[in-house]
């Protein structure tokens, strides 16, 4: 999957007239995708995954590219340090959920048995229970983007598998959380 969005960035690049990025920007994105992978201590692969992904969305952003206003290589800067600020926070939010996942019990061990394995005890498993409960009973698109949220998506990520802005899926968030308002202790 990853080589197909590099394909589409060097097509794209190549009808707009430049076959490949300067030696500034190459340096530079390399720089940036290399960081993000010591700071979040990524794979190699999903490091080249982040480099291709920053390659793409300069090209992409090149569409935009007024040379009256800046230079090539300033425009791609810009490009850059605004993407590496966002996909910093989106790591931030995807390590923040890993290490919140709490996985239901499986059908059977739930009860006693289950909370004598774990340290949580009887109250966690009533409030995992709950929560599965209600998630069950929510209405579909609900029940659907707590689905992704569990499985550790992003919003960014279900907006665009889901092909709509992050405003619309950041608004279905809200009905979510009003929906499980209660089982929030913190809320209270």
């Amino acid at each position: 999957m990853p080589s197909i969005a590099a394909d589409r960035a060097l097509t794209c690049a190549d009808r707009s007239g430049s076959a490949a990025f300067p030696p500034l920007t190459l340096r530079q994105m390399k720089f940036r995708t290399e960081r993000l992978g010591r700071l979040y201590t990524l794979a190699p692969d999903q490091v080249a995954d982040l480099w291709q992904e920053l390659a793409a969305e300069i090209v992409r952003a090149l569409r935009r590219f007024d040379p009256t206003i800046a230079s090539r290589t300033t425009f791609m800067k810009g490009v850059m340090n605004l993407w590496y600020r966002q996909k910093c926070k989106q790591l931030r939010r995807e390590a923040a959920v890993r290490d919140r996942l709490v996985p239901l019990p499986t059908l059977g061990t739930e009860g006693m048995a289950f909370a004598d394995r774990h340290h949580g005890g009887v109250s966690e498993v009533d409030a995992r229970l709950d929560l599965a409960d209600r998630i069950a009973d929510l209405p579909e698109d609900l029940f659907a983007l707590a689905r992704d949220l569990l499985a550790g998506k992003s919003v960014p990520e279900i907006a665009a598998e889901r092909g709509v802005h992050r405003g619309t899926v950041n608004r279905l968030v809200l009905r979510l959380r009003i929906h499980l308002v209660d089982l929030d202790p913190a809320a209270n």
